[in-house]
């Protein structure tokens, strides 16, 4: 038989133990209103985003290619062009069919959970091709050490912790990237869980 002052002590911590998991496996539910307006100020933040986005895009593009035709070297406008390239191939499709609003006959859920679906998959996209700036960067390595070599001093020539700087940045955009799709994937599975399936 149990000792009373040990089961009197455990009780407390059983109980506990008992609100704790009660907690984790209530749901909260979310009303049809609050789905409709949590879809509304998705469509809305989606819109500015959208807008903000193709703005950075379209500065960097018109960035690189003013060096694509302001730099002299070969293998350096090589690189620019190949990174420019790469910018309009991953961020362009993103942009296509963008101002998509919530349908009438699309319930607001669905709309929730299509928008961090497709968030999840572009950030995916993006991370597992960024690879293909590597030949890029590497070109205009190779060009500004031909210009060091060659001693040319009225071409462009970057300094060398540019690249490095450059290298580091993508390693980091490449985790941030990984990150934003873990969390629209957890968004999305909140939604689901929200609706109670």
């Amino acid at each position: 038989m149990r000792d009373p002052e040990e089961s009197e002590s455990e009780m407390p911590q059983t109980v506990w133990k008992k609100q704790e998991e009660g907690q984790l496996n209530r749901q909260v539910l979310l009303t049809p209103d609050q789905l409709c307006a949590m879809a509304r100020s998705r469509e809305r933040l989606s819109a500015r985003v959208g807008s903000a986005s193709l703005v950075v895009i379209a500065v960097i593009a018109t960035g690189l290619l003013y060096d694509v035709y302001r730099v002299d070297q070969p293998w350096i406008r090589i690189g620019v062009a190949w990174t420019l390239c790469i910018v309009v191939y991953l961020f362009g499709p993103a942009f296509e069919n963008k101002v998509r609003g919530v349908d009438a006959s699309e319930p607001c859920i669905r709309f929730l959970e299509r928008e961090h679906e497709e968030r999840m998959r572009h950030y995916l996209r993006v991370r597992n091709r960024l690879f293909l700036f590597i030949p890029g960067i590497l070109a205009c390595w190779f060009g500004r050490s031909l210009t060091i070599i060659k001693g040319s001093s009225g071409s462009y020539s970057a300094p060398p912790w540019m690249f490095l700087t450059i290298a580091i940045a993508l390693v980091l955009v490449w985790f941030a990237f990984g990150k934003a799709a873990r969390k629209a994937a957890r968004d999305r599975d909140e939604i689901r869980r929200s609706a109670g399936y």
